[in-house]
């Protein structure tokens, strides 16, 4: 039984051995296989033939697609850049405005300085007009109330309330019968040496 068992599985070597041979020599006849393809084959019944890793790491690296985040790189340095741009032309329009508007203030109070001098002057020449209208009111009224009262007491009051220059003015504005009498009316020493002093100023501004 074991013995007809081997024949048959020997048998069936032959057969797969013949065919083996046939399919090689019709391969070989046919130029599909050659002296390379036989030692591929070789290598891999021995198990030296590359995997897939080794083949895969041979390919050529141009083939690898680019890398997505050197794009997304290259995007936020744009963003970035027109980021900076607009903020710079932000503060350059903030800069400009703030100057425009410094101008502006500068010439508002500089025309306001100008309009408050403008008025401090008019109000000191007014103030000058002013004082002058009293000045001479003043000298009017007092040159009528020295020409009215008696001499004694005029040339009294001129004596110890006015100041020379002043008696000199009303003495030259005076009546001349009036400014006599009074003249006349001083009659001690310190009242002559008084009159005489006035009388020279007033000989002076005539001779002007």
């Amino acid at each position: 039984m074991l013995k007809k068992l081997y024949q048959g599985v020997a048998l069936l070597a032959l057969i797969n051995l013949f065919a083996v041979v046939g399919m090689v020599g019709y391969l070989l006849a046919s130029g599909r296989l050659n002296t390379e393809r036989v030692d591929q084959i070789g290598k891999v019944l021995r198990g030296e033939y590359p995997k897939k890793e080794e083949v895969a790491s041979t390919q050529p690296a141009a083939t690898q697609p680019v890398p997505q985040q050197s794009r997304a790189e290259i995007a936020d340095l744009q963003a970035k850049r027109e980021l900076y741009r607009l903020v710079g032309e932000r503060l350059e329009n903030e800069v400009a405005q703030r100057q425009a508007l410094n101008d502006s203030v500068q010439l508002e109070v500089l025309r306001r300085l100008e309009e408050i001098e403008k008025k401090n002057q008019r109000f000191v020449e007014q103030k000058k007009e002013f004082s002058k209208q009293s000045q001479q009111e003043g000298f009017a009224q007092a040159l009528e109330m020295y020409s009215a009262i008696e001499p004694k007491l005029a040339k009294d009051l001129l004596k110890t309330k006015e100041k020379d220059a002043d008696v000199v003015q009303l003495l030259m504005q005076m009546d001349p019968n009036r400014r006599t009498k009074i003249v006349n009316a001083c009659k001690s020493s310190v009242d002559r040496v008084w009159i005489r002093r006035i009388l020279d100023q007033i000989q002076v501004k005539d001779k002007n």
